[in-house]
């Protein structure tokens, strides 16, 4: 029986059509692959950070500027509160109100109902974590309370917990807002309630459990120089270890994406 066979030169050509038709294609896939990557902004990383969470009575604003100024960093203490009142149009009379306060049930659920210039402390924590980590993905950063150290990524930073005798913290309250011995006492019992009931109720923890910190640092015994200066070799340390190890390469994008899930 006659079998045919389809010529050398058309075999070959058929070859080169299929190879050529799969380069395409190819080439087609990584282009689309090259356009979908440029249309993604830059990821942003996270710098190295130190956070300053403190009982009442303490300077850590204080302790926080001379830290930043010896690392050449930035701060963010009740700057905070001064960006909101700028970027959102919000009156500061309302954020000092929510900032790390014990959150009131009535203000939370009829608040905005009875008057639209009120914040809720609900609006106040989610606006707190975008400019946190805006401000942490620009430059290294020294931020003071507000529960910080449970916006950011954990192996980014130096998490310090300042404190000291409750003695001598009712003394620099006196001093400072110039009132007797039972008012300052009420002030200092108030604002550590408020930040911790904060904490308790935004981030599920415990403000003063020492286990959360890198660093605790009990002013009783330690001079508020040398407190300063520990702060600062640690930040050092961590800032060069992350710089080696890589550990703290965390896009803010992905940070962001872990603090809005359910």
């Amino acid at each position: 029986m006659r079998t045919s066979t389809l010529p050398r030169s058309r075999e070959l050509s058929e070859a080169a059509e299929r190879q050529m038709r799969a380069w395409a294609l190819r080439m087609e896939s990584q282009q689309r692959l090259d356009e979908q990557a440029a249309a993604k902004p830059p990821q942003q990383l996270i710098h190295p950070y130190v956070t300053i969470s403190r009982e009442a009575g303490i300077d850590a604003g204080g302790i926080a500027q001379s830290v930043a100024s010896k690392c050449g960093w930035k701060v963010f203490d009740r700057e905070l509160l001064d960006y909101m009142v700028e970027h959102y149009h919000w009156s500061r009379i309302a954020l000092d109100y929510v900032d790390e306060r014990t959150a009131s049930w009535f203000h939370e659920t009829f608040g905005k109902w009875l008057d639209g210039q009120l914040v809720s402390q609900a609006e106040y924590v989610s606006s707190l974590g975008k400019i946190v980590l805006l401000a942490a993905q620009h430059e290294s950063t020294v931020f003071v309370g507000r529960g910080v150290q449970f916006i950011l990524p954990r192996e980014a930073g130096l998490s310090v917990r300042v404190i000291a005798p409750r003695k001598q913290r009712v003394e620099r309250i006196k001093e400072r807002r110039h009132c007797n011995q039972r008012d300052a006492e009420k002030f200092i019992d108030e604002t550590d309630k408020g930040r911790a009931d904060f904490v308790r109720r935004y981030f599920h923890r415990d403000v003063a459990d020492p286990h959360l910190y890198d660093l605790v640092i009990n002013l009783e015994q330690i001079p508020r120089d040398d407190a300063i200066n520990m702060i600062v070799n640690e930040a050092k340390r961590h800032e060069q270890r992350v710089s080696t190890e890589g550990s703290g390469r965390v896009s803010a994008q992905r940070q962001f994406r872990r603090l809005n899930q359910p």
